[in-house]
């Protein structure tokens, strides 16, 4: 017998929520001279059936078309998601807007995240009366700050205020971001309007007044929500909260914390809401534990550090909680097979070529 309702795969769902943002894409930047989609599309590797139907389109498609189209234009991110809406997200925008509560629908939104994105995770927490949102960039995406930045509280903001409707009131908000202003600059603040927006912090953060969780989302539909809710987890399982990858938990934990002192094991735990033992065993059943963890992140950090800053060697080991130079350089040898300094060397050599 088949089924009433005929569920696609998380890998169909994907490759239809990349066909309607490409589609997106090309409606904002029509006005731009020459054919800047198609050139785009063409450096990408794509084929014209694809852009059709979807076949095997992924992130990595869509970001790629991106990255080169904002060479030419840099405040592309707020071009796109001043045009883009919650149902290009298809069966999830759906059951997001069918959500009774702002705060529930943000839930939704973080549970089933990897749809949308695969170049950052987000961190979500309560801090001083506000909602705070920050992006976490993944191993691969270190280095492009910026661009994360842009996608991570402007989609989100996006998303707020589709939530709440054009008659919400949207003061109180605050957008912060850990790198100095860039030319395009007023493109912030219109988009973000009425924002509180503030460049050079230690944070990029989306700060939402905490009541705004409470508010009700002006489309929302108790019976409709069931029902969509019930279709995302038939298609793309319960969630990255359902058997929490508890390994992935730690990295998210260690990489919210730049600059700080690195987290004991039992202080790990108590950010993590469990208790020393169920952390050890947790790690210890995924087939790592603790202190490797702290050494990859260290290291990814270090590597990352090292071949996109300035910073000198001692800067960064301290920067990794290293008390000195010495360990740090140790580790990184013993991990990588070469020193920091023949990083650092290989990396200017490269720049110095380019």
């Amino acid at each position: 017998m088949q089924s009433v309702i005929d569920i696609p795969s998380r890998q169909q769902e994907e490759s239809r929520i990349v066909v309607r943002w490409l589609n997106r894409l090309h409606d904002c930047i029509r006005s731009e001279p020459g054919n800047l989609f198609a050139e785009a599309v063409n450096r990408t590797g794509l084929a014209r059936h694809q852009l059709q139907s979807g076949d095997g389109l992924t992130h990595e498609h869509f970001d790629k078309v991106m990255e080169h189209v904002a060479r030419r234009v840099p405040d592309l991110t707020f071009r796109f998601f001043r045009e883009a809406e919650l149902t290009d997200l298809g069966m999830l925008g759906y059951a997001i807007l069918s959500c009774p509560t702002v705060g529930k629908a943000m839930s939704l939104m973080a549970r089933y995240m990897e749809l949308t994105s695969d170049r950052y995770t987000e961190q979500h927490q309560a801090l001083e009366g506000f909602h705070c949102i920050r992006p976490l960039p993944t191993w691969r995406h270190f280095g492009s700050d910026v661009s994360i930045a842009e996608d991570c509280l402007a989609g989100n903001w996006k998303a707020v205020t589709l939530m709440l409707g054009p008659e919400a009131d949207l003061t109180g908000a605050q957008a912060s971001f850990a790198f100095p202003e860039p030319d395009y600059g007023e493109s912030y603040r219109s988009f973000f309007q009425p924002c509180r927006i503030r460049f050079e912090t230690d944070q990029t953060e989306l700060r939402l007044p905490q009541d705004w969780l409470n508010r009700p989302v002006t489309t929302a539909n108790l019976v409709m929500s069931d029902v969509t809710s019930a279709i995302c987890e038939r298609m793309l399982g319960l969630g990255s909260r359902s058997g929490v990858d508890t390994p992935r938990a730690v990295r998210r934990l260690l990489l919210s914390r730049p600059g700080q002192h690195m987290l004991r094991l039992d202080e790990a735990a108590e950010q993590l809401r469990m208790s020393t033992a169920q952390l050890r065993k947790r790690l210890y059943r995924a087939g790592t534990n603790y202190k490797n963890i702290v050494l990859e992140v260290r290291m990814a950090l270090a590597s990352h550090y090292l071949e996109s800053t300035h910073l000198s060697i001692q800067e960064i080991a301290y920067l990794l909680d290293y008390a000195q130079p010495g360990p740090f350089s140790r580790a990184f040898k013993k991990y990588y097979g070469h020193s920091p300094s023949k990083l650092r060397g290989s990396s200017l050599a490269d720049v110095s070529g380019r």
